[in-house]
């Protein structure tokens, strides 16, 4: 299905290519008749052409270009080889640039867990490396010391690694709201406040910084992307599906009021377990070292070949009877 949808994708360029050859062959057997159809240039030894008929010399008939096969056919071919080549090239080149991004690769929860290490109380600690300015918002914890990652600016070179761990499959963590800065370049910086660790963050030699980052993978915000549109944002557990789309914008089509008519209907990439975004919310138990990847029903039957309505709930609920009751 993919190498279909890639065909798909590349068929106006193999149109372009074809159409090219033809007019091209077309031009080449015009060599020694022209024809004013391609070409507007006035051709030595040409008698003037009449736009009434009445005007027009009755003395000739009028011929038809002479075809010249032989000189058609081999260039004909080879500008349809050419256009191969240019085909090929150009979706390698696209699938290099873009083709990544456009599907959104997804590791695999052993993949999530070796760039990570879990430790006591339900968290895990981990590394990341971002260039200079981080374009983050760090604040001092509320109800104990330390400082956590508030915010993260749009565009800032953190989202930017975000982006390419989430959606470009690089290797490495991402960044979540909520995770406490415990070191900065390897000193140690666990329980201090924020002057301390911006200090530490401003002082820092080079053009990028290190960050040790712990976060809570039982407790903390969950990282939500949708495909196909590969928007993404952090929202908090139990929080309603619905209200995180409409936020974000992910678009999806909503036709009833009762969830049982499958529009709004996604499956979680990890498990593909399905999820009514109109009903059901951001699942409490969720562990946030892995982001929470929904597939729309024509993501899921366009990349895994299944069809929605054949997977089990997520919340073991029937759909309604014709009676009305549940069952």
């Amino acid at each position: 299905m993919r190498y279909l949808a890639r065909m798909a994708a590349h068929m106006p360029v193999v149109v372009a290519a074809f159409l090219g050859a033809v007019l091209a062959a077309f031009a080449w057997t015009q060599t020694f008749t022209p024809s004013p159809w391609l070409s507007s240039k006035v051709q030595p030894n040409a008698q003037p052409r009449y736009r009434c008929s009445a005007l027009r010399r009755p003395s000739r008939a009028p011929t038809m270009p002479t075809v010249h096969p032989v000189h058609a056919a081999p260039l004909a071919l080879g500008l349809g080889s050419l256009g191969s080549l240019v085909y090929v090239a150009r979706a390698r080149r696209k699938s290099a640039c873009f083709g990544r991004s456009a599907v959104a690769r997804h590791a695999t929860v052993a993949q999530w867990n070796k760039r990570v290490k879990r430790i006591e109380g339900g968290r895990a600690i981990f590394d990341v490396t971002i260039p200079k300015p981080l374009g983050v918002t760090p604040k001092d914890f509320p109800n104990r010391p330390g400082v956590g990652i508030a915010g993260i600016k749009k565009g800032g070179n953190t989202d930017l690694w975000n982006t390419e761990v989430l959606l470009n499959d690089a290797e490495g963590m991402f960044v979540l709201e909520g995770d406490e800065v415990v070191a900065v370049n390897g000193t140690l910086c666990e329980g201090k406040d924020l002057k301390t660790v911006s200090k530490l963050v401003k002082e820092s030699e080079g053009d990028t910084v290190t960050l040790k980052l712990v976060r809570n993978y039982l407790k903390g915000p969950v990282k939500i992307v949708w495909k196909p549109s590969l928007k993404m944002a952090t929202y908090k557990r139990n929080a309603l599906l619905r209200a995180c789309e409409e936020t974000l914008g992910a678009n999806v089509r909503y036709s009833c009021e009762d969830g049982w008519c499958s529009s709004c209907w996604h499956a979680e990439e990890t498990y593909m377990t399905v999820f009514r975004i109109c009903k059901m919310d951001v699942p409490e138990k969720w562990d946030n070292v892995v982001p929470f990847v929904l597939m729309s029903a024509l993501e899921v039957k366009n990349t895994k070949g299944v069809l929605v309505k054949n997977l089990m709930q997520a919340d073991g609920v029937k759909p309604p009877r014709q009676d009305g009751k549940l069952g």
